[in-house]
C-alpha cells in the first residue's frame, strides 16, 4: 500500500494541472484507510478531501424502497442498500466534482456525523472517496482506484467496526450481510472494470489486480 501511495504522489508531482483522484469500493474494503493515508502524504494546503457518504440517500428512506433482482437464477426482494446506484445523489456529487475541475470553491455537505470542509480551487490534488464514486462519470477523474474484498472478510471487518464503533446489533448485521453482498455483486461490482487500478484487499493481503494508469 505504501509503495502505491508513493507512486501516486510522484505522478501528481509531475502533473502541471489540478488532479482529481477517485477512490471507490464497497464498505470495509479499505478505501477510506487508503484515502486517509494518501491524504496525509500531502501538505494540507495542497489537498482537498471529499468523502461521498453525505451523498448517500438516508437509510431511513431507503428502508422503504424494496427492490427486485435476480442472482444466480434466484429472485430476491430486499430493501435498497448503498450498493445500488439509485441510493446516491449522483447529480449533486457530479456537479461538485465538476466544480473542482472548473476551479470553483465550495463547502462540502454538513451532517451530524461529518462537519463541512472548504474545498479550495487553489489546491493541487482533490481526493474523492466513497461508494458513490463507482457510479460517477469516469471522465471526472484523472485517476480512478477501486477496492474490494471477499464476503467473509467484509463481514469480519464490519463486525468489529460497525458493532464496536457504531453500536450496530451483531445479529442484524449478520442477517443483512448476505443480501447486502448480493446487491453489491449485482449492482456495484460490474462498475469496477472502468477503474484504472483495481485492488483486492482481503485477509490474505493487499493485491493489485489491475493497473492501467500512467503512474
Amino acid at each position: 500500500m505504501e509503495k502505491l501511495s508513493q507512486e501516486i504522489i510522484n505522478w501528481v508531482r509531475t502533473e502541471d494541472k489540478r488532479v482529481v483522484i477517485g477512490i471507490a469500493g464497497h464498505g470495509a474494503a479499505g478505501k477510506t484507510t487508503f484515502a486517509n493515508k494518501l491524504k496525509e502524504q500531502f501538505m494540507s494546503k495542497e489537498v482537498n478531501y471529499i468523502n461521498t457518504d453525505p451523498y448517500i440517500v438516508s437509510s431511513s428512506i431507503r428502508k422503504h424502497a424494496i427492490i427486485h433482482y435476480t442472482y444466480e437464477n434466484k429472485e430476491h426482494h430486499y430493501k435498497m442498500t448503498a450498493c445500488h446506484p439509485a441510493a446516491h445523489h449522483l447529480e449533486s456529487l457530479e456537479r461538485d466534482v465538476q466544480m473542482v475541475r472548473d476551479g470553483l470553491d465550495f463547502y462540502t455537505i454538513d451532517t451530524h456525523y461529518m462537519e463541512r470542509e472548504f474545498i479550495s480551487s487553489n489546491r493541487k490534488v482533490t481526493i474523492v472517496e466513497g461508494m458513490s464514486v463507482a457510479f460517477l462519470n469516469s471522465d471526472l477523474f484523472d485517476l480512478k482506484i477501486y477496492f474490494y474484498t471477499d464476503g467473509e472478510t467484509e463481514l469480519m471487518r464490519r463486525s468489529s467496526r460497525d458493532v464496536a464503533e457504531r453500536g450496530m446489533d451483531i445479529e442484524y448485521l449478520r442477517q443483512s450481510h448476505e443480501e447486502r453482498r448480493i446487491q453489491y455483486e449485482v449492482f456495484m461490482h460490474p462498475y469496477h472494470e472502468r477503474f484504472d487500478i483495481i485492488i483486492k484487499n482481503s485477509a490474505e493481503g493487499f493485491c493489485i489486480e489491475k493497473n492501467t494508469s500512467a503512474i
